[in-house]
């Protein structure tokens, strides 16, 4: 109502700095605690978060076209007339395919960087170590140093280009734009109308035309479906923070699923499946997947577990990245009370989108625990961790 609003533009000067300040601190906390803990020291690390954060650009640009088309043909068979249900699914079912798409892309194309890097440093690694046996044929000992010394390259790099480090470097830069559109997009909004009231404050003879404003200067912004519940900027800061922890797990899956459909022969012979760890036999560059269509995915996402998590195996893999594609649009899908229904939506949206993450988050402890990581750089953390390199840098190497 109008003195409900003018009432908010009348008090919100005294508390909207610390409305502001605080609903951002809860919007991007977890992404900005990962990027200075973790990331930033790292520039590899900070280079791959912000190429993920590219991606999340580029899917939201692809899922924006879809609407566009989508909404378009709406409107046409409706006769412009309103559809909420056939607005929702047209915009959350192409954007939760286009981000699992993009997902997909981006760690494909980061695999194939890091297999060009890993080529390269073991080739120069290779061309020092002909130049040391060549040098130090007399000299045993300072050759058993030198070649210690060759492999300082392959340590360092593997200390920053594992699954773990990387998978959560990118999870980061993807989170950290995603929430960046959710909640920054809605503050600039509420400011643009910061001055949106037209008449006498004084008296409150006028009118609010609406929008708000945060900022010293206007009203509080107030949506309808949780007028009676909280600000907008609480709401938003709630969901930005919810979903960037969304995101990062998904690209952690998305990681985890598309090593998997990569080298399952590796596993296959190196946990219990034809070979044990360290054996020096071929590893057989595995087949493509068995199917790679989405009712396949979907079908191993929805029966993914076992006593031990997820499989090592390219059932294991569509199954991380099934359940992906479900826990996303059904994180989507929970955001629908808040925009459909008139009055305290919010209320069943928040609580329901915070069970989403509570399931992702469990679900992915319990199926990725203990082999999160691929067997070739357990097997190398392993190897630095019995000779003796204990830096702090440990933790990011999963375990």
């Amino acid at each position: 109502s109008t003195k409900r609003t003018i009432y908010y533009l009348l008090f919100s000067s005294m508390t909207s700095p610390s409305l502001t300040i605080g609903t951002a601190l809860l919007a991007f906390s977890p992404t900005l605690t990962l990027l200075f803990l973790i990331i930033l020291p790292k520039p590899q690390l900070t280079i791959l978060s912000v190429v993920a954060a590219f991606a999340y650009l580029l899917s939201a640009f692809g899922s924006s076209l879809i609407w566009l088309i989508f909404n378009a043909i709406f409107q046409f068979t409706n006769r412009n007339q309103e559809n909420s249900i056939g607005a929702l699914l047209a915009l959350t079912v192409p954007s939760v395919l286009m981000q699992w798409f993009v997902r997909m892309q981006f760690v494909k194309l980061y695999f194939g960087v890091e297999d060009v890097i890993r080529k390269s440093v073991a080739k120069h690694e290779a061309e020092e170590s002909m130049d040391v046996t060549t040098n130090n044929t007399t000299n045993n000992t300072t050759g058993t140093q030198q070649q210690q010394q060759q492999h300082a390259e392959t340590n360092a790099l593997q200390l920053q280009l594992n699954d773990l480090s990387c998978s959560l470097a990118s999870g980061t830069g993807y989170a950290l734009l995603h929430t960046l559109f959710l909640f920054g997009t809605l503050l600039a909004s509420e400011s643009h109308e910061s001055n949106n009231y037209y008449g006498n404050l004084q008296t409150a003879q006028g009118y609010y035309g609406g929008g708000g404003g945060s900022t010293g200067h206007g009203g509080t912004l107030y949506q309808n479906s949780c007028s009676s519940s909280m600000p907008s900027l609480v709401n938003g800061a709630l969901v930005g923070c919810m979903f960037s922890i969304l995101d990062v797990v998904f690209m952690m899956l998305t990681f985890f699923g598309m090593r998997r459909r990569q080298q399952y022969y590796y596993y296959q012979q190196h946990r219990g499946g034809g070979g044990a760890a360290g054996s020096s036999s071929p590893i057989v560059r595995p087949p493509p997947p068995r199917s790679s269509s989405l009712v396949q995915l979907l079908r191993d996402g929805l029966s993914f577990c076992n006593r031990n998590g997820i499989n090592d195996t390219i059932q294991g893999g569509n199954a991380a990245l099934g359940l992906v594609i479900i826990s996303h649009l059904m994180a989507s899908l929970a955001l629908a009370p808040n925009g459909i229904m008139e009055e305290n939506g919010c209320l069943i949206s928040l609580p329901c989108l915070a069970a989403v993450v509570v399931f992702v988050v469990g679900l992915f402890w319990r199926g990725v625990k203990g082999h999160f990581l691929p067997v070739d750089q357990r097997e190398r953390i392993q190897e630095l961790r019995l000779s003796g390199v204990d830096d702090g840098r440990m933790m990011m190497m999963g375990g």
